[in-house]
């Protein structure tokens, strides 16, 4: 199709669309365009194995089963059982990055989050106030605080249910928005801001953690922190942070600072003891950190970083200790409630101290825990705790000795996702502190169990491409480190790995002719490091990354072109290699602005954080890449500091485009994507992603000409959720779906205008959309609840101006398959999340336009229409899905699934033996149950009807007295191959 005929395409399609809406009222309006994804249903697959960051665990006193968690950005999760299921019940609420959750102890029905998580790592998220629920999590009510965007600590007032307590951090990216400690005496209607005493914010500090004297609520003692992260610094500490105390409620404060040490504080945490409140315990970041071989380590005379106590309320503090770890992502404490002597350290390790904090010994076993941010103990059993890490959430009995850990909380952080040509397909992942791992898209079996996953990396991941041409290799990204992302290629099947990244005197052909010698001194000035040579041991503390800089999450992308594939790299400049990533040639020279200070090697503020961090903040440097499909040698990148590069010649000459895009409020944002469409060379998609600068708008642009000129394409996405990624389909060019910090939006008109895509998709922030190559189908990588699977857009990539004008219209069908029937022999129980299969029905797609009336009948038949299935149901405009359980018998209506489609229901509960598909959800992870997804999925077989044979069978479909006709092909499971 020609240029000028696409565009007429979308000027039809976005006025045909418009007409549809013309029809209704304005109130309606949106239920229209919402009619045609009504039937569209988003399933989880997991993987639950990796876990996930948890950041606030708290549970009843008088019974530990009952517990709330706090996840890191996928919501919160409630147990009534001791976690041996769990239920999401934050899932449609303004934030899904959780602060804090607090149980109202003696009414438990009485729930607080607060949302924005406080550890302030480059990729944490933000949140939208306070919430609060008096039916014990069922329904959430927002009271207030919306600006606050981080939120410490909640405390709820032992007995009076009106009175809490919230401390807030405020925005860590700029100084906007509200921060410090705020009470409410009405429940949350109103909030009154405590300053008597406490400082301003200065735009930076704010309250942390808070700590109240369990026997007068009138004392507690509050943490302030002044930190503020730009897109290449962390800036931990500040002369305005300290520990505070008020003994009136709030109305004054008083800094405690007797034993503590003088100047800029950074992250402290706080903890009181419950059978002893005159003990505390603080974990205090401060700029004197003396190394181990210092004289001055061991002169504990000489304050600095590490453990204090308190056993005089505060008064007066002792210097226990100068273990710290990692300050502003850690710096946690807690006092057994039974034993002020007993207290745990939970930051990198998970630690106690017997002797009140002086000695630390670390928990040899820790449940596969690692990175710790939570943790609730149980004030009648010294033995028994939840902790919660960046490893999701175990339980101890015994104290420490043996853990439960629950696979059964999927909260994985996604970064990127890729699929490979398997049928079915397998999908990949980088997560957060998880590695990368792969795992089916779908089983023959029940579900996908957590067994089907297996590792590719461990660490960080991120980027991963498996080569389309070969299932058995995967390209991959982890662990940044001192020197730059790791970029390996595995054998998936032996599970081999090889590191190929990029490598002055080992890989790299052309070196000399990008790298002189004056920008191998410039990168050592700003405090890069030598690069060290390849065949010399590897110390991530020491090693330098030479002349590159490499970006947290380095881009590794598979061209279209090659066998074998070209392979893409970005550093600051373009790496490219022909043979699988053995030897690499540079394409381009450095495509950042190079800016001279804000690339310099350094960050954290009070405690450098290059290292273990390295790469968190490392700047300049390349963070997308995209190859056109439609013309070779057309290749886009994006950069962190704002650049859109394009060379039309594969890298012999490049143009910095991004200047040719106009009205945005800063040329140093984040291109958070670049897009080449699949079928125009000179047409591009790109988001800007701004709130590593504190602005939190979408920016969407789309350029025809090569980055010429562009079309602000943002349209009607809605303030406050900065865009991550846009992908285009590879039928329809105009349908276009991007991924916002709290969801995915698609577009049928080329994005002249966006409707929300989230269905039953939780609030979650969407990192990364595929298309997959072959199916119709759409994948998402979450940064908070896993990746998800959309099966089955075939009818939105059919649809047309023509279809959207008709009475009703049949759709191409995808085929369907007779899936064999694999049971494995453990399924690993109620403590083991399930990722959801697809229907295993054959799928019948239709559209009803908004003059269709009445009853709607359709009907499958054999070639020689013998034998016949009938389903009949109301008519509802937009696109629906009707699913048939590959048999033929009676005339039915619709209990297969698709006979309440047009009302959206889509596959509904049918008991063992019968036709059904689908069933209720029950706990997170378990998507089939008895009745359920399995009477569903093989419903009919155990009727005695027998499955269809393979090959394509009519449909017809009637609407207003008018026919409509199509087919359905049938196909053995490939695992069959030509037999049967």
């Amino acid at each position: 199709m020609s240029g000028s005929s696409r565009l007429t395409y979308a000027v039809w399609l976005t006025v045909a669309v418009v007409c549809l809406i013309g029809l209704v009222s304005v109130e309606s309006a949106q239920q229209l365009e919402e009619s045609l994804i009504k039937d569209l249903r988003w399933r989880n697959i997991g993987n639950a194995n990796q876990r996930g960051r948890i950041s606030a665990i708290d549970a009843l006193d008088n019974d530990w089963t009952q517990v709330v968690v706090g996840t890191a950005s996928g919501g919160v999760f409630k147990s009534t059982n001791g976690g041996t299921t769990w239920t999401p019940i934050f899932d449609n609420y303004g934030a899904s990055s959780i602060g804090d959750v607090r149980i109202f102890q003696p009414d438990p029905n009485i729930i607080w989050v607060g949302t924005g998580e406080e550890c302030g790592r480059n990729s944490a998220t933000w949140g939208d106030g306070v919430y609060k629920s008096i039916d014990g999590g069922k329904t959430f009510k927002h009271r207030g605080l919306k600006n606050t965007y981080t939120i410490g600590a909640v405390l709820t007032h032992p007995t009076d249910p009106n009175i809490v307590y919230v401390a807030a951090l405020g925005n860590i990216w700029g100084p906007v928005g509200d921060r410090g400690f705020f009470k409410t005496t009405d429940g949350g209607q109103t909030w009154t801001k405590l300053t008597a005493g406490l400082p301003d914010d200065y735009g930076r500090t704010g309250a942390l953690y808070a700590v109240m004297h369990p026997s007068d609520p009138n004392t507690i003692y509050v943490s302030f922190w002044g930190r503020d992260r730009t897109p290449y610094r962390l800036n931990s500490g500040g002369p305005h942070g300290g520990i505070f105390k008020t003994t009136d409620g709030g109305k004054t404060f008083r800094k405690l600072t007797k034993g503590l040490p003088e100047g800029p504080s950074g992250k402290i945490g706080l903890a009181i003891s419950r059978s002893n409140p005159r003990v505390l315990m603080a974990h205090y970041e401060h700029g004197f950190q003396p190394a181990r071989n210092d004289p001055a380590y061991n002169d504990m005379t000489k304050l600095g970083s590490g453990i204090y106590r308190s056993e005089d309320g505060g008064e007066t503090w002792q210097y226990m200790n100068r273990y710290f770890s990692r300050p502003f992502y850690y710096n946690h404490v807690a006092i057994s409630p039974l034993n002020d002597r007993l207290t745990y350290h939970y930051n990198q390790n998970l630690q106690f101290s017997t002797d009140g904090g002086r000695t630390l010994q670390p928990f040899r076993n820790v449940g596969g825990g690692h990175c710790w941010h939570a943790m609730w103990l149980d004030p009648h059993n010294k033995n028994r705790f939840y902790t919660g890490s960046d490893g999701g959430v175990t339980l101890t009995h015994d104290g420490g000795q043996n853990w439960i850990t629950f696979k059964n909380i999927n909260a994985t952080q996604y970064y990127m996702v890729g699929a490979d040509m398997r049928d079915p397909y397998y999908i990949y992942g980088g997560l957060q502190d998880a590695g990368t791992s792969g795992g089916p898209s779908m089983t023959r079996s029940r579900g996908i169990y957590l067994n089907e996953w297996y590792s590719v990396q461990g660490g960080d991941g991120y980027h991963i491409q498996p080569d389309p041409g070969d299932w058995r290799t995967v390209y991959s990204g982890q662990d940044p480190r001192g020197v730059g992302t790791e970029v390996s290629r595995s054998n998936v099947e032996i599970r081999q790995r090889l590191d190929v990244r990029p490598h002055k005197g080992k890989n790299i052909l052309n070196y000399d002719e990008y790298i002189t010698p004056e920008i191998e001194a410039m990168q050592l000035a700003k405090g890069w490091g030598p690069l060290p040579n390849h065949d010399e041991p590897f110390n991530y503390r020491t090693a330098g990354s030479g002349a590159f800089r490499w970006n947290w999450s380095t881009p590794i992308v598979l061209s279209p072109y090659g066998s074998p594939r070209i392979l893409y790299v970005g550093a600051n400049h373009l790496f490219k290699s022909v043979d699988r990533g053995d030897t690499w040639m540079i394409i381009s020279p450095d495509l950042s602005k190079n800016h001279p200070e804000k690339t310099r090697k350094e960050s954290g503020g009070l405690t450098p954080d290059e290292v273990p961090g390295g790469g968190a903040e490392y700047y300049g440097t390349i963070v997308t890449i995209g190859e056109s499909p439609a013309r070779p040698g057309v290749i886009w990148v994006g950069t962190d500091d704002g650049n859109v590069q394009i060379t039309q010649n594969g890298g012999k000459t490049w143009t910095n485009v991004a200047p040719n895009i106009s009205s945005l409020p800063s040329q140093e944002f984040y291109i958070s994507r670049v897009r080449p469409s699949k079928f125009e060379a000179g047409t591009c998609f790109v988001t800007i992603d701004g709130h590593r600068s504190a602005n939190f708008q979408p920016w969407v642009f789309k350029t025809t000409d090569y980055g010429a000129t562009w079309k602000n394409i943002t349209g009607n996405l809605p303030d406050g959720e900065p865009v991550y990624v846009i992908e285009q389909d590879r039928v329809n060019p105009n349908l276009l779906f991007v991924g916002t910090e709290f969801g995915i939006y698609y577009s049928i008109t080329g994005g002249e205008h966006w409707t929300k895509f989230n269905k039953n998709l939780p609030t979650v922030a969407v990192h990364d959309i595929l298309v997959h190559p072959r199916e119709p189908d759409i994948i998402i990588g979450t940064h908070g609840r896993g990746i998800w699977i959309m099966d089955d857009i075939s009818a939105l990539q059919q649809l047309t101006p023509e279809v959207i004008d008709a009475e009703a219209h049949l759709f191409h069908n995808k085929v369907a398959t007779r899936w064999l029937s694999i049971e494995p022999m453990y399924d690993g129980g109620a403590y083991a999340f399930v990722g959801e299969n697809p229907t295993k029905n054959a799928v019948i797609n239709y559209y009803l336009g908004p003059s269709a009336r009445g009853e709607v009948a359709i009907e499958i038949s054999d070639a020689r229409g013998q034998r016949t299935r009938r389903y009949t149901f109301n008519a509802a405009p937009g696109i629906g899905k009707l699913e048939w359980n590959l048999r033929f018998g009676a005339a039915d209506d619709g209990s297969d699934g698709g006979g309440q489609a047009a009302q959206g229901q889509g596959r509904r509960q049918g008991a063992p033996g019968g036709p059904g598909t689908g069933g209720g959800q029950g706990p997170q992870g378990r998507r089939f149950g008895p009745g359920g997804g399995f009477g569903g999925d093989f419903g009919g077989g155990f009727g005695g009807v027998p499955a269809v044979e393979p090959g394509a069978y009519r449909v017809k479909m009637t609407v207003n007295g008018k026919a409509y006709f199509g087919s359905i092909t049938v196909r053995p499971d490939p695992m069959l191959g030509s037999g049967n």
